[in-house]
């Protein structure tokens, strides 16, 4: 519960607002407001910020902080509330793109023009990388800043207008699926082999689940009872932002990136005889069959390794979860249970991104017209 002083109150809407000094005008404090669903999370917030504004002797002057001073408040504000991986991503948005371009301006000295232009400045010559950037790259960027903005906004500092900040067309990539000659021939491969990587690509062409995911699996995330498989953490690499570490990078196990990708999935029957063949420890993980797990850049050269030797084409890992939805689609899955499947927080993602018609399916569909007489 809060103590007398800290400036912390249970609002009658349900969420916790904390009160912060951000700057003085004419010897008057000018208070800054966070929220948060719980009086622990609002209050790491503020501890967060005030952090920040230690590190700068006190409370910013509202004519002298600058886009770099309100995106680190931002960032330590945020923190407490998201994944570490997802923190590291915006700081790395912050640091190499964002603060390159404005880092250094005072917030009273960027007009929206300014901004408004900014989208064609990463396009072209994008932070301290100065080459062009795609359009997919340059919209995540520009949803790190609009959060800036915005939260600068609500703690009234003098933040440009964002009316005319227009997102680049994104480039929708063509999406690889394996042909039926290649399936076949996998297919074939894998179920004649017992090694780990067969197993990690079985899973993958008949689940769907992500590479992060399958290097998470354990064998006790298979209920052999039930024949459902349950997806609850996922081995990523991000950066490491301890200035102390050796390393550039670090490996984490963390639970999927979305409340949705924490799913049950029904597995088929000869999978489910296939795993039940090579069961392990349940503290085990999958592809490895010991307590270590495999990171999923490791993983992924073992793949190109197997399928090389196959003489398949250069598909990627990522190929093996789009043929998976296709299929899922030719034979007849309704959206819906696809969705929850594969892990998507909405039917829509299943099907503009991961579902692609083959032309035996179009002609299918089109030869149901026909010319009738009057």
């Amino acid at each position: 519960m809060p103590k007398h002083g800290e400036n912390i109150y249970h609002r009658k809407d349900g969420r916790w607002e904390a009160r912060y000094i951000r700057f003085y005008e004419n010897g008057k404090a000018k208070y800054g407001y966070l929220y948060a669903a719980t009086y622990g999370e609002v209050k790491a917030k503020k501890e967060a910020v005030i952090s920040v504004l230690s590190k700068t002797k006190g409370a910013f002057c509202k004519d002298t902080i600058t886009f770099a001073d309100l995106s680190a408040l931002w960032l330590r504000s945020v923190q407490v509330s998201i994944k570490e991986s997802t923190y590291t991503r915006y700081v790395r948005i912050a640091e190499k793109y964002l603060n390159p371009i404005m880092g250094d301006l005072r917030l009273n000295r960027i007009d929206s023009a300014f901004i408004n232009n900014i989208p064609q400045i990463l396009l072209k010559s994008g932070g301290i990388y100065k080459k062009e950037l795609s359009s997919k790259t340059v919209s995540d960027i520009l949803c790190v800043l609009k959060s800036v903005i915005r939260f600068g906004e609500e703690n009234e500092y003098a933040v440009p207008s964002l009316k005319g900040l227009k997102f680049p067309q994104k480039n929708k990539k063509a999406i690889t699926i394996l042909s039926d000659e290649n399936l076949s021939k996998i297919q074939q491969s894998i179920l004649n082999s017992e090694d780990t990587v067969s197993l990690g690509i079985i899973f993958a062409l008949f689940t769907g689940i992500r590479i992060g995911e399958l290097c998470g699996l354990k064998w006790g995330d298979i209920n052999f009872d039930t024949g459902v498989v349950h997806i609850r953490r996922t081995v990523e690499r991000i950066a490491d932002l301890d200035h102390l570490s050796e390393h550039k990078t670090k490996i984490i196990v963390n639970e999927p990136k979305t409340k949705s990708s924490v799913r049950s999935i029904p597995l088929p029957v000869f999978l489910f005889d296939y795993l039940k063949k090579r069961r392990k420890q349940s503290s085990f993980y999958v592809l490895t069959s010991n307590l270590s797990y495999t990171e999923p850049h490791q993983f992924y050269t073992l793949y190109k390794r197997y399928i090389k030797k196959l003489g398949l084409d250069d598909y990627t890992f990522h190929a093996l979860r789009h043929t998976f939805a296709t299929r899922c689609v030719e034979l007849g899955f309704d959206a819906k249970s696809l969705s929850e499947i594969l892990g998507h927080s909405s039917i829509t993602t299943t099907l503009s991104i991961y579902v692609h018609p083959t032309m035996n399916q179009k002609k299918q569909q089109m030869n149901k017209l026909n010319f009738s007489h009057q």
